[in-house]
Formats: structure tokens, sequence, C-alpha cells
């Protein structure tokens, strides 16, 4: 184009919309983390979650549901996991063990990990992000998020 020539309107939005596209596809969380060992099969016991990182140094729960539960792992297909931040502002749940949810304690907001981490009371609209799992050998091992974009990221990229 030469330097006099307007820049049409149309140009303009082409050129515009590949780096916006490539943008939109990073934050919309499609992009695996790093694989990372979790925990051992023997170390999992139902109802007693194992806190760990993932993805990066976000903190995360692995939990035996004692039943199979919808993408569980594991012999009983009952072992699941979940980042452990608020979906509303952020802050680290806990495992309530009497009601087998997590809470978090800056809002009251609950999630049921038995349903897809779906939140079921309080402020926040979105549940948990659940984290992919798979077994190598009796390893049990992060290795994605399957849905959601953990709290405070752009993306799940680790």
């Amino acid at each position: 184009m030469k330097q006099n020539e307007k820049l049409s309107r149309r140009i303009f939005l082409t050129a515009s919309a590949a780096p916006l596209g490539g943008a939109a596809l990073a934050m919309a969380g499609g992009a695996e983390a790093a694989t990372s060992t979790v925990a051992r099969l023997a170390d999992v016991k139902p109802g007693k979650p194992v806190n760990f990182n993932y993805p990066g140094d976000e903190p995360a729960y692995l939990l035996d549901m004692g039943r199979a539960v919808a993408g569980g792992i594991g012999p009983k297909r009952a072992i699941v996991a979940y980042s452990a931040l608020c979906q509303h502002m952020g802050c680290p749940v806990n495992y309530d063990d009497k009601s087998g949810q997590f809470v978090c304690p800056c809002h009251a907001s609950r999630f049921d990990p038995a349903r897809n981490g779906d939140a079921v009371e309080g402020p926040s609209t979105r549940g948990l992000p659940r984290i992919q799992l798979r077994l190598a050998g009796d390893a049990i091992q992060a290795v994605g998020i399957e849905q959601g974009v953990v709290y405070g990221r752009a993306c799940n990229q680790g």
C-alpha cells in the first residue's frame, strides 16, 4: 500500500483479527499444562484429599470419592482432581468431609466434586476447574485442565 493511501476498514479489521484470534484461543484455556505426578494409588484414601500444585504452583486437590463418578480414574473410577482456587475471587477452598464438598472460606461458595466440581451454593457461578488425570502404572498424573480456567490465569498453560 502506498503511503498516501487510506487504510480501509475491511483491511484493518482483517489484519487485526489474526493476532486477536490467537490470543482468544490461548485465553480459552485449551492449552495443556505440563505433566506432573500427583500421588500413588496406594496413598489415596476415600474422602481424604491430597494437596498438590497444578498447573505450575497453583493449589489443587486430588480426591477419591469412594464410588464411581463421571470422569473418575482408578480401579473404582472414583479419583478426581480440581483446582483449589474459588472461581468467585480466587480464595483457596477447603474440603469439608461432612458434606463431601469444597467450601470457600471467604464468601461461602460450595463446590460438589461428585458433580464435576459444580458450584452449588454461594456467589460463584462457575465450578472449580477439573484437572485431567491419567494412570501410569500406579502413578496418578495430572496432564491438563479438562474444563475451566484456573482463577487468575489467562490460560492453563503451565
